[in-house]
């Protein structure tokens, strides 16, 4: 039963949406400002800030020590976003195979 919970919690954990990567560059209407998104730099570092505002070629925001932080645009290699509906339509989905297959 704990493997099932600890399951569920790494799905509903890693369901985001790619909001700019390699393939998707990044559009001014991409980013919603004061919503919290995970960014990866071109030097494989990952932060998970809260945006706050963002210019021609920087992105400024909050982590969640509540330091701010800035990135350049240039340097940004992904943006993902959280995707909360879709992490609940997984797990509930996940516990419906579970019970209705029998073992």
């Amino acid at each position: 039963m704990q493997i099932g919970f600890l399951s569920l919690f790494f799905m509903l954990a890693s369901c985001q949406i790619r909001v700019v990567s390699p393939a998707k560059p990044m559009q001014d209407n991409a980013i919603k400002l004061y919503e919290k998104y995970t960014v990866q730099t071109k030097d494989a570092k990952i932060q998970k800030i809260q945006i706050l505002k963002i210019d021609a070629t920087k992105i400024y925001g909050k982590n969640k020590a509540g330091e701010m932080v800035e990135i350049e645009k240039n340097e940004v290699r992904e943006i993902k976003k959280p995707d909360y509906l879709l992490s609940a339509i997984i797990a509930l989905a996940a516990i419906a195979a579970v019970i209705a297959v029998p073992i």
